[in-house]
């Protein structure tokens, strides 16, 4: 599983000098920081899971909150993802504490990414795996039914069954100006590309397909 380093330390990681330099000024400035100013606090995002990509991830800050619409709803109602009443998952403050948002900066769209302690895993993969009725498929098959500038490449070989139309994400950061804030990004505000949320047999959620990127002034789509 994943783990998360308040100091930003090369020991131990896959990484090149050239991945280093560009994670340490990304992760500075989406948290709205001059690289110099901000080096105690920045984050290395290891991953140890074969199925996430190597070298580094930036956090976005503490996930707090996914909003989705659910399969079941979608179905009965025509209407517009962003006109119906949502669904949320909500992390307990311990769990949130530990469960991070993060983007791969070496991904040409800043693929999202949600790392989520062993602890919650077992309750999401008996609610959106083991209970849900849908059967599974592949996560690149979701991201191309989502569609979107995320609707193609580099998803591993993961069967998954979808949670909902992911419509919204909280998370939590200390930023430069702001301080200590919750964040809400809703997904397909402007394109109308919603990603699919998907939940495989571990419980691990995957943000498939979708419009979005991860620029210093926050998740856009």
């Amino acid at each position: 599983m994943s783990k998360a380093r308040k100091n930003f330390q090369r020991d131990g990681f896959p990484i090149t000098d050239t991945q280093f330099r560009k994670g340490r000024k990304m992760a500075a400035e989406w948290a709205w920081y001059n690289p110099d100013e901000y080096d105690d606090q920045l984050k290395l995002v290891e991953w140890d899971d074969p199925d996430y990509p190597e070298g580094i991830l930036i956090e976005c800050g503490n996930l707090a909150r996914i909003h989705f619409r659910a399969p079941e709803a979608a179905a009965n109602s025509s209407r517009h993802p962003r006109r119906q009443r949502d669904t949320t998952i909500a992390f307990p403050t311990a769990v949130a504490q530990k469960a991070q948002l993060a983007f791969d900066p070496e991904h040409p769209s800043d693929r999202l990414y949600m790392l989520i302690p062993d602890r919650a895993l077992h309750s999401l993969a008996q609610r959106f795996w083991k209970e849900n009725p849908i059967h599974p498929r592949y996560l690149s098959e979701w991201a191309m039914l989502a569609g979107g500038r995320h609707a193609k490449g580099g998803y591993p070989h993961v069967l998954a069954k979808p949670v909902g139309v992911m419509t919204a994400v909280v998370y939590f950061k200390d930023k430069e100006g702001d301080g200590p804030s919750y964040y809400i990004h809703k997904m397909g505000e402007v394109t109308c590309y919603f990603p699919i949320l998907a939940c495989d047999e571990r419980g691990r959620l995957w943000v498939c397909g979708g419009n979005y990127l991860c620029p210093t002034g926050g998740i856009t789509d």
